[in-house]
């Protein structure tokens, strides 16, 4: 029979192989605590954007002296975001796993007692073996390969969803920065409703207009005065998305510097056109693809057995000798066949769908450029023409009632078709910002990061 120490030599290997768990509770109140302190000037982030600064020169210094600019706002949502924060940990789990694939399969301890019930005079029959498979199919390689590509998907996930963050912040940032604009324009358009309010009034009170033209001036303030509080406070739920992206406490007194722009990624059409399966819209279609095909390959090896060598010894009437056994399944009736299909049919499935995110992406650069060129014609007819021609017609109104020849409806007109064009200029410019991050969408920002390591150091 096996002997006392040899028994207890294997189980301290077998214990000093396995891991501990100890619990990690999540410990809300000390996060929410370091959540209200979290700051823009700190050490982090001004350490992250250095170490991307050094991968790309090209990139903005990070300086907080003249107030917050969307460039440096970009470092902070990279850094803070918490879907990114977690879409990077998943790519950590990916990565672990892919660590520690293929490895060979535990080997397994066989015993068998049995007692011969006649009397004789070694009444015990033992036997012991220890079972190892030897992947003599290669599939350890084959599952290594495999993690390793889902791996690479995870961090293209990774990747994709900060694209997707930067371009959700540009697009944020324009529009509380066009919200900003708006509220200006209600505030002057107020002001100088009130001024011809005033030369109404004198006018009213000289009965050289009537009271009803007078009131409509009244009337008219008040209505844009509703409009300036909603537009104030779309204001302030916009700068809460704003810092919502960027990781940041609502509360939090952030000084962000207006940008109703930003610039193309690609501003070569034809390059675009080269770019584009390259892009993030069929990157991640490309890694299910590479998947699927390791995990077919992976289905097929698998048809085939793994052979399991079972060396030990046995002692039978006192007498012990060495033994060896094996084991080899035979793939008769099985075959791993549902398991092939399926992959085999996944497979197909990755295929089409790179297929069709490649003319998605196609089809969704000609809308994204269309609604940019019409943005860009739209913008200057109203820069160059219209937003002039309605401040003049301003001007002369009010020249025209501060020498008492007070036109109601004119001076109305006026004044009202000047906001409205300006308002229209900042909805064209929006309109050609917004079309801008749809082009950029279906390409990779020079700006990322893709990796849990990378961001957490």
């Amino acid at each position: 029979m096996p002997r006392p120490h040899s028994l207890a030599l294997l189980a301290t290997v077998v214990a000093s192989a396995c891991h501990s768990y100890s619990a990690e509770p999540v410990d809300l109140e000390a996060h929410a605590r370091a959540f209200a302190a979290r700051a823009l000037d700190g050490a982090s982030v001004r350490q992250f954007a250095d170490r991307l600064r050094s991968h790309d020169p090209t990139l903005p210094a990070f300086d907080l002296d003249d107030g917050l600019t969307l460039g440096e706002g970009r470092y902070v949502a990279l850094l803070f975001n918490a879907e990114l924060r977690t879409i990077r940990l998943r790519a950590g789990v990916a990565r672990a796993s892919a660590e520690n694939a293929g490895r060979w399969a535990d080997p397994e301890l066989h015993g068998d007692f049995a007692k011969i019930l006649e009397s004789v005079g070694h009444p015990w029959v033992v036997s012991a073996s220890i079972g190892l498979t030897l992947p003599i199919t290669g599939r350890p390689g084959l599952e290594k390969e495999l993690a390793e590509s889902r791996h690479a998907e995870a961090l293209v996930q990774a990747r994709v969803a900060e694209a997707r963050v930067l371009n959700e912040l540009d697009k944020s940032w324009a529009q509380w920065s066009a919200g900003r604009i708006a509220v200006e324009l209600l505030e002057e358009l107020v002001a100088q409703l009130t001024a011809v309010e005033a030369i109404a009034a004198r006018l009213s009170a000289g009965q050289l207009i009537t009271r009803v033209e007078a009131r409509a001036f009244t009337l008219e303030r008040l209505t844009r005065q509703s409009q300036l509080l909603h537009a104030k406070a779309s204001l302030g739920a916009a700068e809460v998305d704003l810092k919502q992206l960027l990781g940041l406490p609502p509360d939090r007194a952030v000084p962000l510097l207006p940008a109703t722009g930003v610039g193309q990624r690609i501003a070569d059409p034809g390059q675009r056109r080269v770019l584009l399966a390259d892009g993030p819209r069929v990157a991640i279609a490309r890694r299910e693809h590479d998947v699927s095909e390791h995990a077919f390959a992976l289905a097929i090896r698998k048809q085939w057995p793994e052979l399991t060598l079972f060396p030990g010894w046995q002692e039978e009437d006192g007498q012990p000798r060495a033994a060896l056994g094996f084991s080899l399944p035979l793939p008769l009736w099985n075959g791993n066949a549902r398991e092939i299909a399926a992959t085999r049919a996944a497979r197909e499935v990755a295929a089409e769908t790179l297929r069709a995110s490649f003319e998605r992406a196609t089809q969704d650069l000609a809308r994204a450029e269309r609604r940019f060129e019409a943005a860009q014609s739209r913008r200057r007819l109203v820069d160059v023409e219209l937003v002039p021609l309605a401040e003049q017609q301003v001007v002369e109104g009010r020249r025209l009632a501060e020498l008492g020849q007070l036109d109601t409806l004119l001076i109305l007109d006026a004044v009202t078709r000047a906001y409205e064009a300006k308002a229209m200029a900042l909805e064209a410019v929006l309109a050609e910002t917004e079309a801008t991050i749809e082009i950029n969408a279906l390409f990779w920002p020079t700006l990322a990061v893709g990796d849990a390591a990378e961001a957490a150091r």
